[in-house]
């Protein structure tokens, strides 16, 4: 009989790291207090000296965040205060940023993020007039914050999103230590959505740095969470590898619990491999480690677990029940689930049916009021299995049905988790380039800024050097060849500011075609045999791929990016209730190898038709794709059958009006942006196709690309 096993991993950087960073310093809290006892103000009234004071409030805040947010919610306000009558914004910002923090221990995420966003906006403020490393770090600090409490509450693109912006600064100020920790943050999202190689590899550059810095404490924590990722990847040797010398350190340091709850760990993996003997060693030496009560009841939930699979269901029965006490006590509603699914699956097997009946059924009220489908899928299961045995089919066939209908919902939101990892690696890699663009365009305008400033220093200089030496149509004539080598050089210049923009502008557009497709991949996942979701998948890692690579360039070739725009309409034709049928006309004048466009560029022209046309059609749809080339221009041409504009805007909801509004701002933006860099007229029109009758047959979508020589 299969039970549930109460699986305890963890994740160190989020959890146990806090054994180190917060053991309070007594003796520094001692001296703060005398200074705050014996403080006198070198003014009648608050003054700039009374910063003394701030950063002494500060200092206290910050020793009790971990042991008292309330204490620091009361020295960090008292240092607000007084910050703010001495109008010393650092002190601000760092007040806000610890008031943050003891909400934030506190939980309450919406006031800490109220306070981190005004610690925020005091950095960018200052940041804007000096590029000072301490403003950036206390800046990384606080986006550091920011992004912990998103992954907390399950925004994981947007944690990653602050996180790498934490790293930025944080290669910046040069805090090495601060880097490694934001690393390791970065591999604790990644292993949350199942990225493992992503997360191992931030581990990787963490431990790399830990190494460097000598700190072996959080040496052997980042080896533990490798270990962790490596468990989750079922690859048990390598996982066993990285938890041995996580072990060894930890031994070293005499740093128990740490050394505890590798042994923990240690044992899951050969309890998974069903090497009981084993797991069951590592168990035991961990118990005799810690004297962390919430450690030992996981520890004997895993007990409880192992010895139900021996038959052993006695002990199963004991340490489950003592793992229960603990789990009681703390409220956690999934360990009390899994004990009492671990007890009632016992008591089935030693034919106590009554308790077992009773522990399975709590167990699966506490696994469906807090919403825990693993554990209630198999606690289904499981009173299943106890109604065959008791002979009552009636309410074992009701239990298995409600086992089959949990396990295919477990299904699809394993589906969602591997769009949304698919979504955040996307993510991570248009942050990158996004970033990129952004910064070649602020420093083509500082050159840009710098050349005006130099030629207006050469004018100042030439022109005295002109009038002193020679005439005054001498100095005229250096004047206007002068200003004709300025409008070259700002012509240069501007080029380089639009290419960035494009730059900007084409990292924009890729997610908006990226997560259409993520949608209609999702909607395959949802609706149709679960078999075939892995192809599916794999043929938009294929279309992703192409995307990205695609977007590096300002322009591909033609055939890579009717490749990319095939792959796309074929995912959509599998959304749509009524598959459309798509067909491209190439003429010959064309090289489709040979003649290159701008990325995406007829993207949004095909999503428009299928999204507005082919979508409310009744019946399956088509789309033709013209593309010719005459006197040095393309021209290409996207039709489609659909309702047509006028009926779409009826029927369509909101939300794809203004869907369809971004996508051609975003295209009017991009041939403006062409135009200006290539002195080209690139543009488009919309024509509203109709029958003899005057009834609406479709749309069209002309553009015109003319190819610079």
């Amino acid at each position: 009989m299969k039970v549930i096993k109460k699986i305890l991993i963890f994740i160190l950087f989020l959890t146990s790291s806090d054994i180190i960073a917060q053991r309070r310093n007594q003796h520094l809290i001692d001296s703060l207090s005398n200074i705050l006892k014996n403080y006198r103000s070198p003014c009648n009234t608050p003054c700039p000296g009374d910063s003394n004071k701030v950063k002494a409030l500060i200092d206290m805040a910050f020793e009790y965040k971990s042991s008292s947010p309330d204490t620091t919610l009361l020295y960090a306000n008292e240092a607000l205060l007084l910050s703010q009558k001495i109008k010393w914004l650092v002190g601000e910002g760092r007040a806000y940023h610890l008031i943050g923090i003891g909400y934030q221990v506190k939980s309450d995420f919406p006031l800490a993020l109220k306070n981190y966003s005004a610690a925020l906006e005091i950095w960018n403020d200052l940041l804007n007039h000096s590029q000072d490393p301490a403003i950036q770090e206390r800046k990384a600090n606080t986006l550091n914050n920011i992004g912990i409490i998103n992954e907390l509450t399950g925004k994981f693109n947007e944690a990653v999103q602050y996180y790498l912006e934490g790293v930025t600064l944080y290669k910046s100020s040069g805090n090495k230590n601060r880097l490694a920790g934001n690393y390791a943050n970065l591999g604790n999202v990644y292993s949350k959505v199942a990225i493992y190689v992503n997360s191992i590899d931030y581990y990787l550059k963490a431990l790399k740095i830990f190494e460097e810095v000598q700190d072996s404490d959080k040496i052997g924590m980042t080896l533990e969470n490798i270990g962790i990722n490596y468990y989750y990847k079922k690859d048990f040797p390598a996982a066993i590898s990285y938890y041995n010398k996580a072990f060894k350190i930890s031994m070293e340091r005499k740093f128990d619990e740490l050394s505890a709850k590798t042994l923990n760990n240690i044992g899951l993996v050969y309890q998974d491999q069903k090497k009981y003997e084993s797991s069951l060693e590592n168990y035991f030496h961990a118990l005799k480690l810690t004297n962390d009560p919430v450690l030992k009841a996981n520890i004997w939930s895993n007990l409880g677990g192992i010895y139900n699979d021996l038959g052993k269901y006695d002990y199963a029965i004991q340490y489950s029940d003592s793992a229960l006490k603990v789990s009681e006590s703390i409220g956690d509603n999934r360990t009390i689930a899994a004990n009492l699914a671990n007890i009632g699956s016992a008591f089935t097997a030693l034919k106590k049916y009554g308790d077992a009946e009773r522990n399975l059924l709590r167990a699966l009220s506490l696994a469906d009021s807090s919403h825990i489908l693993n554990e209630q899928m198999q606690i289904e299961k499981n009173l299943s299995e106890l109604y065959i045995q008791k002979g009552d089919y009636k309410k074992a066939i009701e239990k298995y049905k409600q086992y089959t209908l949990l396990k295919d919902s477990i299904f699809n939101n394993k589906n969602d988790s591997a769009i949304m990892a698919t979504q955040m690696q996307y993510t991570f890699d248009i942050k990158e380039a996004a970033t990129k663009a952004e910064q070649e365009k602020k420093d083509a305008i500082t050159k840009q800024e710098l050349e005006k400033q130099k030629s207006l220093r050469n004018s100042i200089a030439g022109g005295a050097g002109i009038i002193v030496l020679s005439s005054v149509f001498s100095f005229f004539f250096y004047k206007r060849k002068r200003d004709a080598e300025q409008k070259q050089k700002e012509t240069s210049l501007n080029l380089q500011v639009s290419e960035t923009e494009m730059k900007a502008l084409r990292s924009q557009m890729n997610p908006h075609f990226i997560f259409n497709a993520l949608q209609s991949i999702q909607t395959f996942l949802l609706s149709n045999k679960s078999e075939d979701a892995n192809s599916y998948l794999l043929k938009f890692s294929k279309l992703m791929r192409l995307v990205l690579e695609n977007s590096q360039h300002g322009e591909v070739s033609l055939e890579d990016d009717i490749q990319a725009l095939e792959l796309y309409m074929q995912l959509e034709s599998i959304r749509l209730t009524h598959p459309f049928t798509y067909k491209f006309h190439i003429d010959e004048s064309v090289n489709v190898e040979n003649d290159f466009i701008p990325p995406l560029i007829l993207q949004p022209f095909v999503e428009n038709a299928i999204w507005h046309g082919l979508q409310y059609k009744p019946k399956p749809g088509h789309i033709d794709i013209y593309i010719s080339k005459k006197d040095n221009a393309l021209y290409a041409t996207v039709e489609d059958n659909g309702i047509g504009r006028n009926l779409s805007k009826q029927v369509a909801q909101p939300i794809l009006h203004k869907k369809e509004s971004l996508g051609m701002k975003l295209t009017e933006e991009r041939l403006k942006i062409l135009n200006e860099l290539k002195k080209i007229k690139a543009q488009f029109q919309i024509v509203d196709l109709f029958t003899k009758e005057n009834k609406p047959a479709g749309t069209r979508v002309e553009l015109s690309l003319p190819i610079a020589i």
